[in-house]
């Protein structure tokens, strides 16, 4: 009759997992959270971009940080070397592209060119630039939790491959998230480019956010576009 024998996790193995389920809940699921948010309300609520910083930042933050730091501790650990194999590499990459989005996030936020600003102007690259290089953080990441799962966890630790469960999450995860989010593309983007040039002629109706955003035109303008309204 065979035994199965269940070897405890050492200590840096614990700080892996934790830094797998971090970075996931992170990366993988705040991180899109707030792209979804960004891309289905600000159609509908003024509100949008608040919601969209508070869980691209004040939530996905703390966790990203947190997560990248029990990797960190986990290499100490092992004594593996920091940037020794892809998944590191990439980790750092990535972990630098998301403090350098949330900073690029905003400046375009509260700088605008000046001819966006009068409402003559076209939509800033600026924001093209942002939202792609959003969603590339997104898929960088989804290809980061892979390497992770199946070729870091056992090359470390010699424990064999994680459970096929994890795999069939990640094709479900890497096929919903974009359907979902060009979906809200598709039949979304019309009204809110219209939204949007309303909010440049001083239209209070509009649900883009009016704070410094500099798109607000001058008190009479918008005085004499609400009465032709």
């Amino acid at each position: 009759m065979a035994l199965d024998i269940v070897i405890p996790l050492l200590p840096f193995e614990k700080y892996i997992i934790a830094h797998a389920i971090l970075c996931v809940i992170g990366f993988l699921g705040l991180l899109p959270l707030g792209a979804l948010v960004a891309r289905y309300t600000r159609t509908f609520s003024p509100s949008w971009f608040t919601a969209h910083w508070i869980i691209q930042f004040a939530l996905a933050g703390p966790v990203i940080i947190v997560g990248v730091s029990m990797g960190i501790h986990a290499v100490v650990l092992a004594e593996s070397g920091p940037i020794n194999d892809v998944h590191k590499q990439w980790g750092i990459a990535i972990f630098v592209l998301y403090l350098a989005q949330l900073a690029f996030g905003a400046s375009i936020h509260y700088f605008k060119p000046k001819a966006w600003a009068r409402g003559t102007g076209r939509r800033p690259f600026q924001n093209y630039f942002h939202a792609v290089t959003g969603l590339l953080l997104i898929a960088f990441a989804m290809y980061q939790v892979r390497t992770g799962f199946r070729t870091e966890w056992p090359l470390q630790t010699g424990r064999g491959p994680i459970s096929n469960g994890a795999n069939v999450f990640w094709y479900v995860w890497i096929v919903l998230l974009p359907v979902v989010y060009f979906a809200g593309v598709i039949f979304l983007i019309r009204r809110q480019f219209a939204l949007e040039r309303q909010a440049r002629m001083g239209d209070t109706g509009s649900t883009e956010p009016n704070e410094p955003m500099a798109h607000q035109v001058e008190p009479s303008t918008a005085t004499s576009t609400g009465k032709a309204q």
